[in-house]
């Protein structure tokens, strides 16, 4: 098994690219818009909203972007990134302006960033 995608929300396609392009280094591969017939099937949501799918070799997001929080209510959802080098990661997340949590476990240092929406990703260095 292999997982295709994850889905996120955010507010602003604006803030989507800062994140996922401009953070991440993800490519924007694909926009489209959900009707609002489709999302009240799916999500029981009837609203229409643009989705933006950012991705590489490695991960696939696809962002939903609409005013509506749909994560606000479990404060455990999280999406866990590998990167080359959590340390730099997190400092250029510090340097952007985002929320970054660096708690000391044993030897090692746990690490969340949220972006520019609220979404939280637990952010692990590639062994």
């Amino acid at each position: 098994m292999r997982q295709h995608h994850a889905a996120v929300t955010c507010h602003s396609s604006e803030n989507a690219d800062r994140f996922y392009t401009g953070i991440l280094g993800l490519e924007k591969l694909k926009t489209s818009l959900l009707s609002k017939e489709l999302a009240e099937i799916l999500f029981d949501i009837p609203m229409e909203c643009q989705i933006i799918l950012y991705g590489n070799d490695d991960v696939t997001i696809e962002v939903f972007i609409t005013n509506t929080r749909a994560f606000d209510s479990d404060p455990f959802v999280h999406l866990c990134l590998e990167v080359e080098d959590k340390t730099d990661f997190a400092n250029r997340c510090d340097e952007a302006g985002l929320i970054v949590k660096r708690v000391s476990r044993g030897d090692a240092t746990l690490i969340f960033v949220k972006d520019f929406d609220g979404n939280l990703y637990e952010i692990k260095e590639i062994a």
